[in-house]
C-alpha cells in the first residue's frame, strides 16, 4: 500500500510522515535518501536523527538505486524520505552528471515499484516546490517537471494523499 505525504519546506510533512509510519510497526524502516557530504546536508540529517531518535526506526541510507533496499524492507511499513532528494540524486547522479529525465522517471517508478511490493506499507514524503511562479535555469525546470511527474505518478496510484502545511497534516484523498 503506498500513501503519500506531500508538502513545502519545514511544513511537517516529514513529522506527518513519521506518526503515519509509528501507528502501524512499532520499528519501521526509515529509508533516508540526501546524500552525505555537504555540510548544511549534515545538518538536516542529524536534526532528523535526532528527531527520531528512541522512536523505533530503523535507518537505512539509499541515496539512489533505492530499490536495492527492497530486500531489506520485507514486512515493515517503509517510511521514504524523501522524494524530493531522490529525484534530484536520480537525475543529476555522482557528481552533479545529468543523467536525463526519462531513465531517471523510470528508475524512480521501479524502485516505487520494488519498495510497495516489498513492504507492508510505503509512506512517501515528498516536495511541493512549485509554487512560487519563478521561471529557472534549464536544468532545474527539468528537475521540477521529474519531480512533478513523480508527485503525479504517486498521486494516482496512492491509497490516501496527505498534505502538510504549518505542521498540520490532513487526508486530502
Amino acid at each position: 500500500m503506498l500513501e503519500l505525504v506531500l508538502g513545502g519546506a519545514a511544513s511537517g510533512k516529514s513529522e506527518c510522515a513519521e506518526r503515519l509510519a509509528l501507528d502501524t510497526d512499532p520499528h519501521p524502516i526509515y529509508l533516508a535518501t540526501m546524500e552525505r557530504g555537504d555540510p548544511a546536508g549534515e545538518l538536516r540529517i542529524d536534526r532528523h536523527v535526532k528527531r527520531r531518535e528512541g522512536s523505533g526506526f530503523i535507518t537505512v541510507e539509499q541515496p539512489r538505486n533505492a530499490h536495492l533496499a527492497a530486500p531489506f524492507v520485507k514486512g515493515h511499513t517503509v517510511l521514504l524520505e524523501c522524494m524530493t532528494n531522490l529525484a534530484a540524486n536520480e537525475l543529476f547522479g555522482a557528481g552533479g552528471r545529468d543523467t536525463g529525465t526519462g531513465s531517471a522517471f523510470i528508475r524512480l517508478k521501479l524502485a516505487l515499484d520494488k519498495l510497495e511490493e516489498a513492504s507492508d506499507r510505503l509512506i512517501v514524503v515528498s516536495g511541493d516546490i512549485f509554487r512560487d511562479g519563478m521561471i529557472y535555469d534549464p536544468m532545474t525546470e527539468e528537475y521540477m517537471r521529474l519531480l512533478a511527474d513523480m508527485n503525479r505518478y504517486m498521486a494516482e496510484r496512492a491509497r490516501h494523499v496527505y498534505e502538510a502545511v504549518f505542521g498540520c497534516c490532513r487526508k486530502v484523498r
